[in-house]
């Protein structure tokens, strides 16, 4: 009876003493993870969080992406350095939903998860926010500040010489921003430091070459027109000189359009023109370049009689008399142009002369030899 009496007793003093051992636990752990409000201690979200109530590391955030999207990426080559922020790049960055797992540890749960997941968030634990390119944003920038330093082919050309005949000027290969190895480059980069990127550039080949045009014979006229004016009128024959020049010699690949605007250029002062008589409206005024609507249009009826296709034309406002009525090609920089594609099916040439006060356009055609 005493043996079972000091069992009881015993039994009783260990029950007492691993309830008290469980209660000064759960008391421990209800203190440990008691909700003052704050993130745990080791947390790391783009920067440490530990002790801070949610406003507080919200605000702390919102400082540090106010820093990020104000980097600025340096964009370097030989002939320029071009600073852009990642904001303007069409970064963005955004933390919430990392934040509001950062603030939930210790939080969900049963007690014994709760303090286990602060524990170990007190050996660290780290949050990565969402960086997120807006690829379209990035690349439409990149190529709008960046454009100005692509340099397109030249292509190898006949160029008429003092002596009036044929030379060929040889191709020049031209060079473009590799924009999809630059975007490579800028996801790749550091997103918190002023990091400085050289910029790629791949090669652009010509169209048309110098062997090709070795091989080229020209062996039919397609089309030829002659047209008047007087030389006496000083301004209107220097316009229409000018604008012959650059038409002569312009080779024309086979399906390609051709645009007398983009061939001749610009009508300014700096290239020469000068002022003489042209149509404005329903009016004679004077005006810059005045006479160079006569080659656009003894350039159509040339191109009419080679048969080409005709993709872009006007008409005067008022008649003219250097072509039959219905016969004319008005052009003005850069509004209205004057274009047609070679159906010819074979390369083509124009060639232009001029003689006291006639000027004549031929179209020729190539043929490989």
């Amino acid at each position: 009876m005493n043996n079972l009496l000091t069992r009881y007793k015993t039994l009783a003093i260990i029950v007492g003493i691993v309830l008290t051992l469980l209660g000064s636990l759960t008391i421990a752990l209800i203190i440990y993870t008691w909700d003052k409000g704050e993130i745990a201690s080791g947390v790391v979200l783009e920067i440490p969080l530990d002790k801070l109530r949610i406003e507080e590391a919200r605000s702390k955030l919102e400082q540090t992406r106010n820093q990020v999207l104000a980097t600025p990426i340096h964009f370097t080559s030989d002939q320029t350095d071009v600073s852009m922020t990642t904001k303007e790049l069409g970064l963005t960055y955004t933390f919430d939903a990392e934040l509001q797992q950062a603030y939930s540890i210790g939080r969900e749960g049963i007690l014994w998860k709760k303090a286990m997941s602060k524990f170990k968030a007190s050996w660290g634990i780290t949050f990565k926010p969402q960086y997120l390119w807006d690829d379209k944003i990035l690349k439409e920038t990149l190529n709008k500040s960046l454009s100005s330093l692509n340099v397109p082919a030249t292509d190898a050309r006949f160029t008429v010489t003092s002596d009036d005949t044929m030379e060929i000027v040889s191709e020049k290969p031209g060079k473009q921003v590799d924009v999809d190895s630059l975007i490579t480059n800028v996801k790749k980069s550091s997103l918190n430091q002023t990091v400085s990127i050289s910029i790629p550039f791949k090669e652009v080949a010509p169209s048309i070459t110098r062997k090709e045009l070795e091989t080229l014979k020209m062996t039919d006229l397609l089309g030829t027109y002659t047209t008047h004016f007087d030389p006496n009128q000083i301004g209107r024959t220097q316009n229409i000189k000018l604008a012959s020049k650059a038409l002569d010699g312009t080779l024309i690949k086979p399906q390609e359009v051709f645009s007398f605007n983009q061939t001749v250029g610009p009508r300014t002062a700096e290239s020469g023109y000068q002022m003489a008589i042209i149509i404005e409206g329903d009016k004679f005024v004077p005006g810059l370049g005045g006479g160079v609507c006569q080659v656009s249009s003894t350039l159509f009826n040339a191109v009419q009689q080679a048969s080409l296709e005709i993709v872009e034309r006007s008409h005067h406002s008022l008649a003219i008399t250097y072509v039959p009525q219905g016969q004319d090609a008005t052009v003005a920089y850069p509004s209205l142009d004057f274009k047609f594609k070679n159906t010819s099916g074979s390369y083509i040439l124009i060639r232009t002369s001029i003689q006291g006060g006639t000027l004549t356009i031929k179209i020729l055609k190539a043929q490989k030899v």
